[in-house]
């Protein structure tokens, strides 16, 4: 697993981890269990079980750089001649074991409403000469480290959360794997109301970055207002006085490190999901942050394609809520830099002073004339 420094150079830098970009950057080392060289190359048994019969595996080397799992793609020839690469990540314990499903799983759903953007899925499994190490592998593509087309990119999004919208398995909020935001897991079990369910993720990162800094009183006195008056105020509306959420597929890590141009097509490439089925304006909470270089721009062009979920004029502190999120994962992942465990605190205070009152301050509008830019 990467040390420290890495983590902090790939957290901090404004570009990708680039895990699917073929190898333009590395700091991972090779598996142990597997190396590459010109006279012979050697494989895990239970890695080439996973391959089509009659492959050949002619290369592996590093591919990309992750501070969470080991990175390489692997190139060969079918039976019938054609050249194939795929993309391979590894972890160990039993955290990485469920890294692993998880992305399988996670991956595998995406995969099945937008198969020309996201990487195809292959297997994932645990490798025979070393039990206590998985693995994950999809098809790989070499893609450019820029942000990713406004347009085509929303349009990509937002298809997903349509075409998927109301086809969650049990109809509820949730996912029946378990997924994990970098290190941190997600709580991901089945509810029936948005505002329970996202209550409980948004508990699950707070513990995790509690974790990382230590017990804050006035952070304690935060987090009970954020739960017992601001969730219910935004979320509650969104399932009362006749209005309803459809749970639709969502990414929910899309920051630019997770989606890239592909080299050779342009077209937005989205990998690296820890998927559920919930609101589909929560997977706009990443974008929020100005660290991401996403923003407005790429909010106005989803909201262009996508009707804004009623109560519109809770759109921005909605936003807000779900950014806070992934603001309180970058602060876990930074125990001596208490500079984001700040960021996300004013960003409490500033919806806790908005909204004291809690659900009891919520007066109807007509939505449909407030506007959200």
């Amino acid at each position: 697993m990467a040390l420290l420094a890495s983590i902090v150079f790939l957290l901090q830098s404004s570009k990708s981890d680039s895990r699917y970009l073929g190898a333009k950057r590395i700091d991972m080392p090779k598996p142990s269990m597997e190396h590459s060289s010109s006279s012979e190359v050697e494989i895990d048994e239970n890695v080439l079980a996973k391959l089509p019969d009659g492959v050949k595996v002619l290369s592996i080397q590093p591919s990309g750089a992750s501070a969470w799992v080991q990175t390489v793609r692997i190139d060969s020839r079918l039976a019938d001649g054609t050249l194939k690469t795929y993309f391979k990540k590894g972890a160990r314990g039993e955290r990485g074991r469920q890294m692993m499903r998880g992305t399988f799983e996670s991956e595998t759903t995406l995969h099945s409403f937008a198969p020309h953007n996201v990487p195809k899925p292959l297997a994932w499994g645990t490798y025979k000469d070393e039990p206590d190490s998985h693995f994950y592998m999809c098809d790989f593509f070499d893609l450019t480290d820029d942000l990713p087309d406004i347009s085509k990119f929303c349009a990509v999004v937002a298809k997903i959360h349509l075409d998927s919208m109301g086809k969650a398995p049990t109809g509820q909020f949730g996912f029946p794997f378990t997924t994990h935001l970098a290190y941190v897991d997600n709580d991901n079990s089945w509810s029936d109301s948005w505002e329970e369910w996202y209550a409980k993720a948004l508990r699950r990162m707070l513990v995790a970055e509690e974790k990382s800094h230590g017990p804050d009183e006035e952070l304690k006195i935060l987090t009970n207002a954020i739960f017992d008056k601001v969730i219910p105020r935004l979320l509650r509306p969104l399932e009362t006085g006749g209005r309803q959420i459809k749970p639709c597929l969502v990414h929910s890590d899309l920051w630019p490190g997770n989606v890239k141009p592909d080299a050779e097509t342009d077209e937005p490439i989205i990998f690296d999901s820890c998927a559920f089925w919930g609101h589909n304006e929560a997977d706009l909470g990443s974008w929020r942050a100005p660290r991401y270089r996403m923003g407005s721009p790429y909010m106005t062009e989803y909201r262009r394609i996508m009707r804004v979920s009623p109560p519109a004029e809770d759109w921005d502190d909605r936003n807000a809520l779900y950014a806070l999120r992934y603001d309180l994962l970058h602060s876990a992942l930074f125990p001596n830099e208490p500079k984001f465990r700040r960021a996300a605190m004013d960003e409490m205070k500033r919806l806790v002073s908005k909204h004291p009152e809690g659900y009891d301050g919520f007066t109807e509008q007509h939505s449909g004339d407030v506007d959200v830019d």
